[in-house]
Order: structure tokens, then C-alpha cells, then sequence
């Protein structure tokens, strides 16, 4: 297997008529699944998509949307997943940043491009292909093996290109797969945008042989149905979802094995209510597009939904001081891994990973600590610390207090300037349903749990916070104020 778009190939000849996607449509095989990917890179060789261009795959998540990246890699091409929730603007700005040669979208995104546009048929579904005019002697990156870039969600400051070959690809998926160890057998309950979750969750899926379950919406006896129809046994969900889920009768999930919690960090409160309602253990993963799944909490241990585990076979964890030396004595540190499948370079500006990593060490912009039994548990983004008179504050850990209030839905933490303590904490508060919430009485709550530093001084309701595309909060100073809000100072 030289390509990464021979994962599905490879498991089309092994297991060709168990189920590869099953959505509204019902199940496609994975036999089907690979000829309709076979068919669709012969139209997009015949209409002039050759190896070195770049091509942006744009789509809701679907059948479709998996072929059509698969095609694309088996094209030679190199592939950029946009999300259609994109608005034009952000849509642009990457077009523009990654000269990319043509899209393929299914319509139900924002680009902005001319219609019209060559129609072609996959899965049902009729796409356009449409060229952006750039010129199709120019390879999108130096690199000959480049399969992949995904732009990175932009929590912080611009987002980045990160570009994968084929071979880094391969490594990163075997390494998950045998790390997560599903099987023919099993059924993986699908929720997340695969516009960025697709290297080591979709390819790792196919690769195993699993069956993938599209959800239809997010509502939560929706996703109870189809968990319980096709027998999901494993959930892979950011932390709202398994709060939505935590509402269903007990006994009412009937299949699950496990529930692996990313792309922000669970309160560990949530997940132990869905452990305790449901009987089904809870774990976290720490992925970055930089270097994959590199830790995982084993799923055949006690979870611990406070840590994010121990780094998978073939992965390195250290924990840095701010001169880049291994933190001594224990305490919080830079998280850096190291491994198979890291990233090749970064688009533009170029940067190949040789010059970004320090002896193979990847810092990922996070800050750890160990827990007494060697387990990783993250504390928060070294951007995002709020210091309250040279008292380090994480916003992560108060969000996690505030989202265990049992009228709260969901909190973002932030730090405002002050003249004298340097900054101050402050919240936005969702209420869970059509709660009006008690200010003093959120402050009082967290007084119980935290240190005095700690306690949000400005709370305000919101009716919703600001997240990026792939479902993460999204971290700015100071939010100005949202329209209706009901904010509390102390």
C-alpha cells in the first residue's frame, strides 16, 4: 500500500460487501464505496485534474464527500477538505493562500467562484468541478509525495496549511488503528465535520473495516435511533454531544462499548454522569492535525476523564520549560510528541517540519502536567493563560467548573486587562433551556471550587458562543458585548 488512497481499495477486496457508510440512503458497501471513487478519478483525469495540482473537496458530510477525497489522492492530486459551512470570505482567503488549481462541492457550500462548472456523478450525487485559473503548470507545493493539507481552525491568530504525503498518511493511520483496535465488526456512530476529522478518523475507519454511521442531525433521540439500528459500538464526539446524549434513558443506548471524547476538553463531570447513566466508559483523545492521535486513554483501563491518557505505540510525550529544557520536579510544562506520521511542512509560507520541530519534538501550543499515575492531563493553551497578579489561570479548568452547573450549557472563559491585578477573569455563560441565570449565584458556585483568583469577576449571559468550524471555542480578549445580555460584576 504506497498511496493513501489505497486504504479503500485495500479494504474493498477484503471485506467488499460489509457495510462502509450507512446513512438516510441506507448502507454502501465497501466494494461500491471503491468504484465509485474508481469512477469518479477516471471523470476527474478526463477533465484535466493531473498529480501535483491541488484540488479542494467541499461537501456535508457524506458518501460522497468520501469518495470524492479518495479520488482525489488517487489522482495524484493533493486535496484540500473545506468545510461548506465556510463563509465566502474565509473560503477565499484559502483559495487564495493555497493558489489551488480547482473544488469539487456538491453546492451546499459558499465559494466564491463563477457557476457552472463541469457536472460529475458519484454516489448518487451530482458534483461541480470548477477551475479557479490558476495555472495547471504549477504544482500547488514542492513537496512530490504531498497527498493533504488541512487548514488548521484558527483559534488563535491565522490558520495554517499543514501538508501530509502519502507515506506520513499511512503511518499516522496504522498507528491509530492499531491503537484504537476496532474491527469488521464494529460501527462508529459519526457526528463530526469531516472536513476535519478525516485523516486519522474516516481513513482509520476504512482501514479497520468498520462501518461508519452518518447521523442525520445532532438532535439526541435521533442519534439514539440510529446507534441502537445499526448497532454502533463506538461513539467518537466532541464533548457536547455526550452531554446530549447523558439525557437519554438509562439502558436506552443499547450497543455502545465506549465513548472517546475530542476536540476540546470534557468536563469531567459530564462524562462521568453519561458513565454512571449509562454504564459506558468515557475517555478522552488528544488529537492536532500537526501530528494525528498521538495520545489516547486506553480503553481497556479504568477511564480517567480528567487525562487525556498515555501516548500510543510509537509516540513520545515530554514536558518542556520555557527554555525548551524537560520540565524537572514535575509540574505544568509544555506539551511536545514525537512520532510516526507528523506533518511535512507548512503551506504558506512554506516551512518544512525540519525547521518547525526540534529533534523531532513538536510543541503543540498546550500546557500538561503529569498525573500521580503517568497519565496526561492538559490544563490549557499556553495563549490562552490569564494572569490575575502573577497567579496563572486557565481558562479551560473554570469553563469546566461553570459547565457543571447544572443550568448552564455551555461557558467561555476570558481574561480583560485591569490596572492593578494585570487581568481579571470573565465568562459568557448559554443556559441550558430558558433559564434566566443568577449571576451571584454562579459566582458563589465557583467560589465553592475554585481559588479566590479563579472567580469569574464579570459573568454575562449569552444566547450563544462563538466556535470555529471544527466545534472548538473560539478564543478572543475581551468579546465585545453580545446583543441581550445579562452581566454580573463582583
Amino acid at each position: 500500500m504506497t498511496s493513501a488512497g489505497h486504504i479503500l481499495a485495500a479494504a474493498a477486496e477484503s471485506w467488499p460487501r460489509r457495510p462502509a457508510i450507512i446513512d438516510a440512503r441506507g448502507a454502501i458497501g465497501y466494494a461500491d464505496l471503491y468504484h465509485q471513487s474508481h469512477v469518479l478519478k477516471r471523470d476527474l483525469l478526463r477533465a484535466g485534474l493531473r498529480p501535483g495540482m491541488g484540488l479542494g473537496i467541499s461537501g456535508r458530510n457524506s458518501r460522497h464527500f468520501v469518495a470524492a477525497m479518495i479520488a482525489g489522492m488517487d489522482c495524484g492530486a493533493v486535496v484540500f477538505p473545506l468545510s461548506h459551512q465556510l463563509k465566502a470570505e474565509e473560503a477565499g482567503q484559502i483559495l487564495a493562500d493555497t493558489r489551488m488549481h480547482a473544488v469539487l462541492d456538491d453546492g451546499s457550500g459558499n465559494l466564491p467562484l463563477e457557476e457552472g462548472g463541469r457536472a460529475l456523478r458519484c454516489c448518487g450525487q451530482t458534483l461541480r468541478l470548477r477551475w479557479t485559473g490558476i495555472s495547471q503548470e504549477m504544482a500547488v507545493t514542492g513537496l512530490e509525495d504531498a497527498a493533504f493539507v488541512r487548514y488548521t481552525s484558527g483559534t488563535t491568530g491565522q490558520s495554517k496549511g499543514v501538508v501530509l504525503s502519502h507515506r506520513r498518511i499511512l503511518e499516522r493511520v496504522e498507528v491509530t488503528r492499531q491503537a484504537l483496535g476496532l474491527t469488521p465488526e464494529d460501527a462508529v456512530l459519526w457526528v463530526l465535520p469531516m472536513a476535519y476529522h478525516f485523516l486519522v478518523s474516516i481513513l482509520v475507519y476504512l482501514r479497520s473495516g468498520a462501518a461508519i454511521v452518518l447521523a442525520r442531525d445532532l438532535l439526541a433521540h435521533h442519534l439514539v435511533e440510529a446507534a441502537n439500528r445499526h448497532r454502533a459500538t463506538m461513539l467518537y464526539a466532541a464533548p457536547m454531544h455526550i452531554r446530549l446524549l447523558t439525557a437519554a434513558a438509562p439502558g436506552e443506548i443499547a450497543t455502545l462499548k465506549y465513548v472517546i471524547s475530542t476536540s476540546a476538553a470534557i468536563p469531567p463531570a459530564v462524562a462521568r454522569a453519561f458513565t454512571q447513566r449509562h454504564g459506558i466508559p468515557v475517555v478522552q483523545a488528544y488529537g492536532v492535525i500537526e501530528a494525528g492521535l498521538p495520545l489516547v486513554d486506553h480503553l481497556s483501563t479504568r477511564a480517567a476523564p480528567e487525562t487525556v491518557g498515555r501516548p500510543i505505540a510509537g509516540f513520545e510525550v515530554a514536558l518542556f520549560d520555557e527554555e525548551f529544557s524537560p520540565l524537572a520536579g514535575g509540574g505544568v510544562g509544555r506539551l511536545a510528541v514525537r512520532g510516526p506520521g507528523m506533518f511535512d511542512a507548512y503551506l504558506n509560507p512554506w516551512q518544512p517540519a525540519e525547521a518547525v520541530l526540534t529533534d523531532g519534538w513538536f510543541l503543540t501550543g498546550d500546557l500538561a502536567r503529569h498525573a500521580a499515575d503517568g497519565r496526561i492531563v492538559v490544563c490549557g493553551r499556553e495563549k490562552h493563560v490569564i494572569n490575575v497578579a502573577g497567579n496563572k489561570v486557565f481558562p479551560e479548568e473554570v469553563e469546566g467548573v461553570l459547565n457543571a452547573h447544572p443550568d448552564v450549557a455551555v461557558a467561555r472563559v476570558y481574561g480583560k486587562d485591569h490596572p492593578v491585578m494585570g487581568e481579571i477573569v470573565c465568562a459568557e455563560v448559554v443556559a441550558a433551556g430558558d433559564t434566566v441565570l443568577e449571576m451571584a449565584s454562579l459566582q458563589d458556585f465557583c467560589r465553592r471550587r475554585l481559588s479566590p483568583y479563579k472567580v469569574p469577576q464579570h459573568i454575562r449571559q449569552v444566547a450563544e458562543v462563538s466556535r470555529t468550524h471544527s466545534g472548538k471555542l473560539r478564543r478572543v480578549r475581551y468579546p465585545p458585548p453580545s446583543v441581550g445580555t445579562r452581566e454580573r460584576s463582583g
